[in-house]
């Protein structure tokens, strides 16, 4: 069994309050769950209104298919209009 964290770090420039920040993380988070089979979370930085963190888990035997999976997940957020991605890591364990 090889575990997956993916932690992602988003600007979100046009967030002026938390509720703006919710809804942004809200459409990201159920976006990804759709579409992958990962556990996602905000992780960090919950009070801070611009900045959003992001927790990404993913189980499998293959090492291979997990950075496959955590790069189509970051293709995902790329594209989202609201938030820009400022760093991202991945780690195996």
């Amino acid at each position: 069994m090889i575990i997956g964290v993916c932690r992602i770090v988003l600007s979100i420039p046009e967030s002026f309050s938390l509720k703006d920040k919710r809804r942004i993380k809200k459409s990201i988070v159920e976006k990804v769950r759709n579409k992958f089979n990962v556990s996602i979370a905000e992780i960090e930085a919950q009070d801070i209104l611009n900045e959003l963190i992001l927790g990404i888990s993913c189980i499998s035997t293959d090492s291979n298919y997990i950075y496959k999976t955590f790069s189509d997940v970051i293709k995902l957020v790329e594209r989202e209009k609201d938030s820009i991605i400022v760093d991202y890591e991945i780690s195996i364990l």
